[in-house]
This record gives structure tokens, C-alpha cells and sequence, in this order.
């Protein structure tokens, strides 16, 4: 799901691909060289797709977190979606001194959907990586899923995504799991992610490295400003695609004040419950029995985020008569605790950290215990300025420097 501030915006004119030329022209390159200026012919391993809107703040360092790949057979298409900040300007300066890097810049707003899309049709890669060019991504995170998905035969593969940020945090997406070994993630238990009573993690949030042969020419539905991540990577499921999940906590996931994840209205979840009902049909029953639920699920959320719009709009005729209904009272309340929620206590220093602290497998293999609870901890340790222990792990000193370096740029 999108992070990033994209306004409502118009249909996109053809976009310009740039790379610096010795000219001063712009064109688009045909072929992928390594940060060293070589060039060659041959795709790359693993096409990075970032979509960017007004995000100069913290564009740099998600674009160097890519390039310091250890698979270094990669190119990063960062497509912009019209920024009027400086994200043009930050995007070609690290062009200019990486040739893996191509910048598309589109002249008018479209949203994440159209932008990721745009990126989509660019990419040459085996395997597609979308990384929010807000985040962070450990060094070996893109070999380890790639290999882990290989060995597998799987078609998609994620991994975990630690929060740091802003907004007080002190977990991990998958943490509900306590995953410690690679798990295979059907289209059922996606689909009844999106269901608060199913006490499962929100699956839409993960980032996933996708097969380039199994995403054909799929893309993203360009209607969507929210779930656009979930609806793709669900009509992938339900084509048969198969998807590895790993509890790997290589991703660091910032959230910020700026975030629109979890700013619905009643366009947007109008819009998700058309999407939803234009799903490919179900394979099992009890995949369909999970898209009715989610159905309801949307249809519920339809009512409330009318309900909402009328309480700010002092629409009283319409608040009266759906305050009436139980379910939309239980959301209200749902919301108050959810505000309350988020001012967590944090861990204060790494005495709360157990040690030694679990070690990184090999790709695909299960670790000791599950990472979750400690790399959650790191996460949280490191906001507040804790220490690890010594003798930390290497994914363990990454994710503290990462945090402690995204929060010195705030």
C-alpha cells in the first residue's frame, strides 16, 4: 500500500525517461551498466521499482539503500509523479553517477498506481522489487529473497517490515505470526488480512519481489489510490502464482504524519470495493468465502466512511439514522482505541534485548527463534538512542544505524 502524499490528480501524458548524456539530451538508454560506468547488454537480475511523489525529504537514502545491493546486477527505475520539491533534482544528481539508475518524469499528477506502472513497463529484470522511496533495505535483502525464491519455486517472495519512524512504534508486520521459518501464503488467508476480526497481519503492506514471468502483463489498477499493493499481488494468487513469505526483518518501513495508507474516505473505499468485486474468479471455497467476508468488510466500511463524512460535514440528518446501527458505533469506538493505541512505551535501552540475539540463516532457512520480537525492540531501542550489545549481528546493526540515521535527517 502507498505511503508516499499523492493528491487526486489527471491522466498522465507519455512520461520522459532520463539519463544524463555528454550532450546535455535525454534519452533512454537500452541497456544497464554497474555503478563503475560499464555498460552491457544483458538484463539485470532484479528491476527496483520506486514510485516518488514529494519525497526529497528522505529520497536519497532509499535510493542509495538500493544501489548498496550486493546483487549488484540491478537497475532502479525511480518514477516520479510530477514532485514540486527537489526529488527531480536529488533523483538525476544520483543518475548522473550510477548508470543502473533511470529517472521517469511525468508531467502531470496520476497516483502511486500509474506511477508504479509506469516503472512496471520500463523494468527489464527477471525478478521486480518494489521498495517505497521512503524505506530502507538491508544490504543482502534482495540476493536472500531472490535465492530463497528460486529454491522454492516461488513466483512471489517478502519479507518482514520493521517500523520506525516518526509515530511511536515497537513492532513488526509479521510479528502476530512468530514466524521463524518460511511459510507459503495462499489466496485465502490474503484475502481475510483485510478483515479486522481476522486477527491476521494486513499482507497488502508487504513489499514482494515478483517474478517477471509470472507478472506477464499485469499491473496495477491506475482507479485505486488505496490497496493497490493488495489488489495486485491477490490477482496474482488467484491466477495461481505462489508466494513465499520469510521472516527475514530486512525491510525498515517508516511511517510518518505524511502517510496516506490509512486515510480512507468514501471515494476510496468505493473504489476498493469495486476493484474487489472485479476479481477474477475464486479457484476454492474457501477463497470465495473469504472474498464475501471481505466484501462485507468493505461494504461496512463504506457505511462508516459515509458516516464520517457527515459528521464533519454536520450532515445531521444523515449521522441520526446510521448511529442507529450497531456496527458503525463499534467502529467509532474501534477508532478511539486505535488513536489511544499508538502512544506505546517504547523499550528504553538494550537491557530489554535478549542476547545473544538470533542469527541470520541462509536464505530460505529457518532461524532459531523467530526475529520479529527483537527486531522490533532494535527498532524502538534505536529511536530513543539505546545501544545493542556487543557482539550484535550484522542484520542487527544494520537495522539500529538505519533507524538512527533516518531519525538524525527528520
Amino acid at each position: 500500500m502507498c505511503k508516499a502524499s499523492w493528491p487526486h490528480g489527471c491522466r498522465a501524458d507519455p512520461p520522459g525517461l532520463w539519463k544524463p548524456q555528454p550532450n546535455g539530451s535525454r534519452e533512454r538508454r537500452s541497456h544497464v551498466g554497474q555503478s563503475d560506468g560499464t555498460e552491457r547488454m544483458t538484463p539485470p537480475v532484479v528491476s527496483v521499482v520506486m514510485a516518488n511523489f514529494r519525497g526529497a525529504a528522505h529520497l536519497a537514502r532509499a535510493m542509495t539503500s538500493v544501489l548498496a545491493q550486493s546483487e549488484r546486477r540491478l537497475e532502479l527505475i525511480l518514477s516520479d509523479d510530477a514532485s514540486d520539491d527537489d526529488s527531480l533534482a536529488i533523483a538525476r544528481r544520483i543518475a548522473a553517477t550510477d548508470d543502473r539508475v533511470q529517472v521517469i518524469a511525468a508531467p502531470r499528477n496520476a497516483g502511486p498506481a500509474a506511477t508504479r506502472n509506469r516503472a512496471l513497463d520500463a523494468a527489464r529484470g527477471a525478478w521486480i522489487a518494489v521498495v517505497d522511496s521512503d524505506d530502507l533495505i538491508h544490504p543482502d535483502r534482495l540476493a536472500r529473497l531472490i535465492a530463497a525464491a528460486e529454491a522454492a519455486g516461488a513466483d512471489l517472495v517478502a519479507d518482514d517490515l520493521v517500523y520506525f519512524g516518526t509515530v511511536p512504534q515497537g513492532r513488526t508486520l509479521l510479528q502476530p505470526l512468530g514466524l521463524s521459518a518460511p511459510m507459503m501464503l495462499d489466496a485465502a488467508p490474503y484475502l481475510r488480512s483485510n478483515d479486522p476480526g481476522a486477527s491476521l497481519p494486513p499482507y497488502g503492506y508487504l513489499k514482494p519481489v515478483i517474478r517477471r514471468t509470472a507478472l506477464a502483463g499485469l499491473r496495477y489498477d491506475a482507479g485505486l489510490r488505496i490497496g493497490e499493493d493488495h489488489d495486485l499481488v491477490l490477482r496474482l494468487l488467484i491466477g495461481g502464482a505462489r508466494f513465499l513469505l520469510l521472516p527475514d526483518p530486512l525491510y525498515a518501513y517508516r511511517r510518518h504524519a505524511g502517510s496516506i495508507s490509512h486515510r480512507l474516505s468514501v471515494a476510496t473505499v468505493e473504489a476498493m470495493l469495486q476493484a474487489h468485486r472485479a476479481l477474477p474468479p475464486m479457484p476454492d471455497p474457501e477463497t470465495r468465502a473469504a472474498a464475501a467476508s471481505v466484501d462485507r468488510q468493505l461494504r461496512r466500511a463504506l457505511r462508516y466512511e459515509h458516516l464520517v463524512a457527515d459528521i464533519k460535514a454536520r450532515r445531521w440528518r444523515g449521522v441520526l439514522p446510521r448511529l442507529v446501527d450497531p456496527a458503525m458505533l463499534s467502529r467509532l469506538a474501534e477508532s478511539l482505541r486505535d488513536r489511544r493505541s499508538r502512544a506505546v512505551d517504547l523499550p528504553q535501552d538494550a537491557t530489554a534485548l535478549s542476547d545473544p540475539l538470533p542469527r541470520m540463516p541462509q536464505p530460505g532457512q529457518a532461524w532459531d527463534r523467530p526475529p520479529a520480537p527483537c527486531a522490533a525492540r532494535i527498532a524502538a531501542m534505536a529511536a530513543q538512542g539505546g545501544r545493542l550489545p556487543s557482539g550484535a549481528p550484522s542484520w542487527a546493526v544494520w537495522l539500529s544505524e538505519a533507524v538512527v540515521d533516518a531519525g538524525s535527517a527528520q
